[in-house]
C-alpha cells in the first residue's frame, strides 16, 4: 500500500475531522501572530471601559489608567500609609487573558461551521468579553490575597508591606487565589471551547465521531 492510499480518509466522517483539523490548525498558525503583536492590545483598549464596570462589582474602584509599556494600573480601594494602591496588570498578561478570542475565531472558520455565523460571533464577543473582565478580577484580588493575608503568602514570597485595611478572611482569601490561577490558566481557553461546542454542534459532533472511533 502507498503512502498516499495510507493517509487518504477512509469515510466522510475521517474526511470531515481532517478538514476540520487542517483548517483550525492554519487559522491559528496565522492569527496567534497577529493577534498577539496587534489584535489583543486594540481589542483590550475597546473592552476598559467594561472591564472598568465590571470591576466596581468586586470591590474595585474601576479605574483602569494605561501606564507607559501598556501595562495597566487598576484601582483597589485599598491603601498603604493612607496612600490609594494601585495594582499594576502587565500587557502581556492582558494578551493572555484574551487568548480566547483567536481560539474561538480559529474553530469557527474550520468546517463544518456554525449555522448562523454572525450570531455565533456577537455571542461569543460578549461572553469572552465579560470572561476577560472577570479574569482580570480575580486576577487583582488573587495578587493582592497575599498581602492582605500574609499568612498565606507562599515560601519564597516576601511581605515588607501591610494594607491599611484588615486582613482577608482566610477562606476568601484561599477562594480569589485559586479563583486567580483558574482565571489565568484555565478560564479564557475552556470558555471558548464551552462556546464553540454550544454555537456548533455540527462541529462538536465531527470531534466526538473521532473520540467514539
Amino acid at each position: 500500500m502507498s503512502l498516499t492510499s495510507r493517509l487518504a480518509a477512509r469515510t466522510p466522517e475521517e474526511a470531515a475531522r481532517r478538514r476540520f483539523g487542517l483548517w483550525a490548525a492554519a487559522s491559528l498558525v496565522i492569527f496567534l501572530p497577529l493577534w498577539w503583536m496587534w489584535g489583543a492590545d486594540g481589542v483590550a483598549a475597546l473592552l476598559r471601559p467594561l472591564v472598568g464596570a465590571i470591576l466596581g462589582l468586586f470591590g474595585l474602584t474601576g479605574r483602569i489608567a494605561v501606564v507607559e509599556g501598556g501595562d495597566w494600573a487598576i484601582g483597589t480601594r485599598l491603601t498603604q500609609r493612607g496612600q490609594a494602591v494601585d495594582q499594576l496588570m502587565e500587557k502581556e498578561n492582558l494578551r493572555r487573558l484574551l487568548l480566547g478570542f483567536p481560539l474561538l475565531a480559529a474553530f469557527l472558520i474550520a468546517p463544518p461551521r456554525a449555522p448562523r455565523p454572525w450570531r455565533a460571533v456577537a455571542i461569543s464577543f460578549v461572553v469572552l468579553s465579560v470572561v476577560f473582565a472577570i479574569s482580570i478580577a480575580m486576577t487583582v484580588w488573587g495578587g493582592l490575597a497575599p498581602m492582605l493575608n500574609p499568612d498565606l503568602a507562599g515560601a519564597g514570597m516576601v511581605i515588607t508591606d501591610r494594607f491599611d485595611q484588615a486582613p482577608l478572611h482566610p477562606v476568601a482569601a484561599q477562594i480569589v487565589i485559586v479563583g486567580r490561577y483558574v482565571a489565568q490558566s484555565i478560564a479564557p481557553l475552556l470558555t471558548a471551547l464551552l462556546l464553540w461546542a454550544w454555537l456548533n454542534p455540527a462541529g462538536l459532533q465531527t470531534l466526538v465521531a473521532e473520540i467514539k472511533d
